[in-house]
């Protein structure tokens, strides 16, 4: 591919010795491509327009959602929907109507004790991560029980898997898994992808390109006990794999993210913006409630790391589509009731489930916004997200996602992106 040739985007090749190691899966050149994007393929800011929608406040219970977790994407347009209330796999035709819940709670065939993401084989087999069970289960597109894949085992202490959206397949039909290596340092807890063949055979492990930054952090000790915070408002680095079997990673200390492909330069891609500068009623506030909770372990704890930082992080995520889109969150989503993902393992959407609390009323969520990049880096310009809807599965300018009303009651549904011309 040569990046230096793509219209819109201003790029020069930029090398220098970096010290990044090469994975015996990525096979990385040291090399670094610099994409400067300026003027967006589609000016102004695209907006969704909804074209479908599932789910009812009262009514029928193959229709009455609880939380929806992950979906996939049938090759007829038909939605497999993970909720893990009913809990069950829930199959919805292009239409919207219902079909058939798949699976159930145990650990016979078919069974399954978590559930940690579903995808679609390539053949059209369903793919169910359990890692209750340390297996993906394997159905028919009816549903009917095949043979299980077995999966290495997190229970040993040494990993853990990330519970959402922790399972895709790459262009090439291969299964991703996605987990977390434990450590005793709870800010740094790196994730690892396990790769495996179209008939269940562990292929190779793919760990983060490495990164000379070290997020901020404070910490108080107390006998034998410690607890380490992040620094608010300082920014951390964001790894996410590509179903195009590339890396998407990036601190957003400035606007740039890299994108690391097998055998060929690290492409940087980078935006001229200017940082968004953060209140003094913000660092206060902020600082307050970390001393707050430090000195709950050590009373007399002073500030030890470094100071907040002046202007906020310059992107919130980095999100890669089923088709290899960067979706770079500026404004991030804000859902209550959809289920959780680690930003730091990369999937596709930032919700988080959050439970009631007593207080003072927040402020209404605002819309989400996002820049969004083809695979190779190119600009193609910001698509705003309606409020309370969290994006879950993007393919080409389409984007599937629950949206949660004023009464909690949420609804799957599929939008089309209407660029601006």
């Amino acid at each position: 591919m040569n990046f230096m040739s793509l219209g819109r985007v201003l790029a020069c090749s930029v090398l220098f010795a970096s010290p990044m190691t090469v994975t015996a899966q990525a096979n990385q050149r040291a090399d670094t491509v610099v994409k400067l994007a300026q003027r967006p393929l589609h000016p102004g800011i695209a907006t969704l327009i909804e074209e479908l929608s599932i789910g009812v406040a009262d009514g029928s219970e193959e229709y009455m959602l609880g939380e929806i977790a992950d979906i996939a994407l049938g090759r007829d347009g038909s939605i497999y929907a993970l909720d893990r209330q009913v809990p069950a796999i829930r199959h919805y035709n292009a239409q919207g109507k219902f079909i058939r819940n798949i699976g159930r709670r145990g650990q016979g065939p078919g069974e399954f004790r978590s559930m940690s993401g579903i995808a679609l084989a390539r053949d059209g087999r369903l793919l169910l991560w359990d890692t209750g069970n340390w297996r993906i289960n394997v159905y028919s597109p009816t549903g009917d029980i095949l043979p299980q894949i077995t999966t290495p085992s997190g229970s040993s202490g040494s990993s853990m898997a990330e519970y959402s959206r922790a399972l895709m397949v790459d262009t090439g039909g291969r299964l991703i898994t996605r987990k977390m290596v434990f450590s005793r340092d709870m800010m740094n807890r790196p994730t690892l992808w396990l790769r495996f063949a179209p008939n269940g055979a562990l292929i190779d492990t793919i760990t983060a390109p490495p990164s000379p930054y070290e997020e901020a952090t404070v910490s108080a000790t107390s006998g034998r006990f410690s607890v380490t915070n992040a620094v608010p408002f300082a920014p951390k680095r964001f790894v996410t794999m590509s179903p195009l079997n590339t890396i998407i990673a990036g601190v957003p200390n400035r606007y740039a993210f890299e994108i690391h492909q097998p055998g060929r330069p690290v492409v940087s891609v980078r935006r001229d913006v200017k940082p968004e500068p953060v209140s003094r009623s913000e660092r206060s506030e902020a600082r307050k409630e970390i001393e707050d909770r430090m000195r709950k372990t050590d009373p007399a704890w002073s500030w030890n790391g470094p100071d907040i930082p002046e202007t906020k992080p310059f992107y919130h995520d980095l999100q890669v589509a089923l088709d290899g889109r960067i979706w770079v969150p500026i404004i991030p989503e804000v859902s209550a009731r959809v289920g959780s993902i680690s930003s730091g393992g990369g999937g596709v959407g930032p919700a988080t489930s959050r439970p009631r609390v007593e207080g003072p009323t927040p402020p209404p969520p605002r819309p989400a916004l996002y820049d969004v990049f083809e695979p190779d880096g190119q600009y193609l310009g910001q698509v705003q997200v309606p409020a309370r809807v969290s994006s879950v599965v993007r393919r080409g300018d389409h984007v599937w996602a629950v949206a949660v009303d004023e009464n909690d009651v949420p609804r799957l549904k599929r939008y089309r992106i209407a660029w601006k011309n």
